[in-house]
């Protein structure tokens, strides 16, 4: 028996698609881990055939790296209610807290904006509509990462 609902594991399937886009695209994504963009499609498809097919955890690692951001990693510890955080480790490697930040928070930002009010020009917000507010919420959500890391290491 499964213990979380369906929409919860159809939630792992947009976000490989979401995970995708900010990696440039499954196609590139392939040259970065071992498995060919056939059976990534699989991984993002809510398609009944492919319905079954889940990512393999060291793919999803190789994915979030890719992308830049831990999204399929931070789902799976939503979906068991627990919330990723970066290591100082990780912190060291960033630059110091900047007015570029403000530009990069603000562009993005921007950028869901755009994406809203396209969506809403016809009333209705459809399926490709949908994927491109999540890639955009998900670099703001990136952008915002940064700032707050960035901050904890001010003194």
């Amino acid at each position: 028996m499964r213990h979380f609902s369906e929409k919860a594991y159809r939630s792992l399937k947009c976000v490989c698609s979401v995970a995708y886009d900010l990696a440039g695209g499954n196609t590139l994504f392939q040259h970065s881990t071992r498995v060919v963009v056939s059976q990534l499609s699989k991984y993002a498809s809510l398609n009944e055939d492919d319905g079954k097919a889940y990512m393999p955890i060291d793919v999803a690692v190789d994915l979030d790296q890719a992308a830049g951001t831990p999204i399929i990693t931070g789902t799976m510890a939503q979906l068991l209610g627990y919330r990723l955080e970066p290591l100082a480790a990780a912190l060291a490697e960033t630059a110091k807290l900047s007015e570029q930040d403000a530009h990069k928070i603000l562009a993005e930002a921007m950028d869901v904006s755009q994406a809203l009010l396209a969506a809403f020009a016809d009333g209705r917000i459809d399926a490709l509509e949908k994927k491109r507010l999540r890639v955009e919420l998900r670099e703001v959500i990136r952008a915002a990462e940064t700032i707050l890391a960035k901050l904890d290491e001010v003194a």
